[in-house]
């Protein structure tokens, strides 16, 4: 198979969720023995090192071409490149089809927050939503597959793209082999020193965009008992974006600032000691379409408090304190449970550490390419 990717959200120091979701399927499919022929394509942003692992760069081919208009590398640049080296299938990361004629396409729908949530939640504009849905539904139609993280984005999809489900694939995502419980504490005391953090902390990693309910998460740390502040930091990961001030000011408001802490973006070399030296991960999203973060602090052995809302409670399944998020009083109850009673750390532990390996890199990518081989087959179907 001649697979090519659109690697566009490859930028270094900057991973968002879909750039985390195209390293974990490069490494995931680089490393099989029957590994697809990979083409790797970036405008001149993308970093494709990025992707290599930590025993050896991918083995691929990279086209890279300059990135005018968004448009233009879609529908010329692109397909042009794509004809040029003759691939059997092309996978898109994003909900967009570009206008790829010579090979079958994939699309990736990995959730519809934006149809579902208000626009104070969603983050977006009424036509920004409108564009959003129709762009999306055409894409869809012109796909021979639609790949989504989980079964609650399926449903969505069915729902409000009107796509069949049969033409849906749930491929997940993986957790990477470097989280993993450790006995050597070097990786925590760097991730430590890095961010900025003294003694034990509560951590979360992600966004500060309105659905992740930062300030939900604030309110509940505030109603921890005394003791437990002054014991247990609350480290709050992740890259600078417009949202990041608002939690600040909350913060300040709730008389937290000093308890706080906001390190910003937090290098992948750095991430995994990070997860193992948190004394309990929290995540109370109104929406996730997958939830990656939980997981991946579950890989490390480190109790997680999860929301109940959209995916999070199929990822989590029962290796998870499920909290609703409304209910502050609720979720910093199960913060403290998870930060002090030994038995339940110790169940927590041991079950995250069981579910998060059920998201392994040799499943994604099993699941990937039997999403591509349907693509494959759909379009010889449709040509007889």
């Amino acid at each position: 198979m001649k697979l090519g990717i659109d690697c566009r959200d490859l930028v270094a120091g900057s991973l968002n969720g879909i750039g985390r979701f195209v390293v974990n399927l490069i490494r995931s499919l680089a490393d099989r023995n029957d590994s697809p022929d990979l083409f790797l394509y970036g405008n001149q942003d993308t970093v494709f090192d990025v992707a290599d692992s930590a025993d050896a760069p991918v083995e691929a081919e990279q086209r890279r071409a300059n990135e005018r208009s968004v448009l233009w590398w879609d529908r010329v640049t692109l397909p042009r490149m794509v004809r040029r080296d003759r691939l059997d299938v092309f996978l898109s990361p994003y909900f967009k089809a570009p206008g790829i004629r010579s090979c079958p396409i994939a699309v990736t729908v990995h959730d519809l927050m934006a149809l579902r949530l208000p626009q104070s939640l969603s983050g977006r504009g009424r036509t920004s939503v409108e564009a959003f849905r129709a762009y999306a539904a055409h894409s869809a139609r012109r796909a021979a597959v639609v790949l989504t993280v989980s079964e609650h984005s399926r449903r969505d999809i069915a729902e409000l793209l009107d796509v069949p489900e049969s033409k849906t694939c749930v491929v997940g995502n993986c957790v990477d082999a470097r989280f993993r419980p450790t006995d050597d504490p070097e990786p925590s005391r760097r991730a430590k020193e890095f961010c900025g953090i003294n003694g034990d902390y509560l951590l979360y990693v992600g966004n500060f965009r309105p659905h992740k309910n930062i300030d939900g998460l604030l309110d509940a740390y505030a109603g921890l008992d005394a003791g437990l502040r002054d014991r247990y930091s609350l480290v709050l990961a992740g890259r600078e974006d417009p949202w990041t001030a608002e939690a600040r000011r909350r913060a300040d408001q709730l008389g937290l600032d000093d308890r706080v802490r906001f390190p910003g973006h937090v290098p992948d070399e750095y991430l995994p000691g990070l997860y193992a030296g948190a004394h309990a991960f929290v995540t109370l999203s109104r929406w996730e379409g997958f939830g990656l973060p939980p997981l991946e602090a579950m890989a490390c052995g480190v109790p997680v408090v999860a929301s109940d809302r959209a995916a999070l409670p199929e990822v989590t399944g029962e290796a998870a304190l499920r909290v609703d998020p409304e209910d502050q009083a609720g979720v910093t109850g199960a913060i403290a449970r998870a930060l002090t009673d030994p038995d339940t750390r110790r169940e927590l532990s041991e079950k995250g550490r069981q579910r998060a390996a059920e998201f392994s890199p040799n499943r994604f990518a099993e699941k990937v390419l039997a999403a591509l081989a349907k693509a494959m087959k759909k379009e010889a179907a449709d040509a007889c």
